[in-house]
């Protein structure tokens, strides 16, 4: 299948607006809304993006932007798979219909490796905090000098220390709840009905 338009920019469409996103090294990455690796059929211009749990992710790929992505970011690669389960993977009776032919045109990509560290990992949530505190007490120090301030030295870096390790704990708790819906999501459970308690309540 030949296709001549593709409707919109980048190597990927994340149709649900939910902030999937390759693996940033320098920045604050969160398990279920990384792009892990892709597997791809360059005959059909077909893909299936995946997280680093092996669950498909729903996004749409763009066949001209694609392979450029795969060739710039891939640790490794498997010919005549495709990988990812949950609910936007292909479905078993396609997959078990699959003739050796046909999974010949399917090789997946892997875009980051197992070293990979995640927010939802305390360890990692720790060392991120670290520096942020470590940059917090600085910009402080250097406020606090600026700004002539009279008051103790020690004493108001705490305050902006307890203030910002504060911040960091709330910002922390409200994505990691988030990114556990986003999980339940891509596994294909249904959440509770919105007003399920109230109604029953009366």
């Amino acid at each position: 299948m030949t296709r001549n338009y593709c409707p919109f920019k980048g190597p990927f469409l994340d149709s649900y607006s939910v902030g999937f996103r390759l693996y940033q090294p320098d920045a604050i990455n969160w398990r279920h809304r990384t792009i892990a690796g892709v597997s791809w059929n360059g005959e059909e211009q077909e893909a299936f993006f995946f997280n680093p749990d092996g669950l498909v992710l729903p996004l749409k790929p763009n066949p001209w932007e694609l392979p450029q992505l795969i060739g710039k970011n891939a640790v490794r690669r498997e010919f005549s798979s495709i990988h990812g389960s949950g609910h936007f993977a292909m479905k078993q009776g396609r997959r078990a219909a699959l003739k050796s032919l046909d999974l010949n045109d399917w090789v997946t990509y892997w875009l980051v490796d197992q070293s990979a560290g995640y927010a939802n990992d305390p360890a990692v949530w720790q060392r991120i905090t670290e520096q942020d505190l470590a940059e917090e007490k600085t910009a402080s120090e250097r406020l606090h000098r600026e700004m002539k301030l009279t008051s103790d030295l020690s004493g108001y870096i705490d305050e902006c220390l307890a203030e910002r390790r504060d911040l960091l704990a709330a910002k922390h708790r409200r994505r990691c709840v988030e990114d556990n819906k986003i999980l339940a999501w891509l596994k294909g459970e249904t959440p509770q009905p919105l007003f399920t308690c109230t109604q029953e309540a009366a």
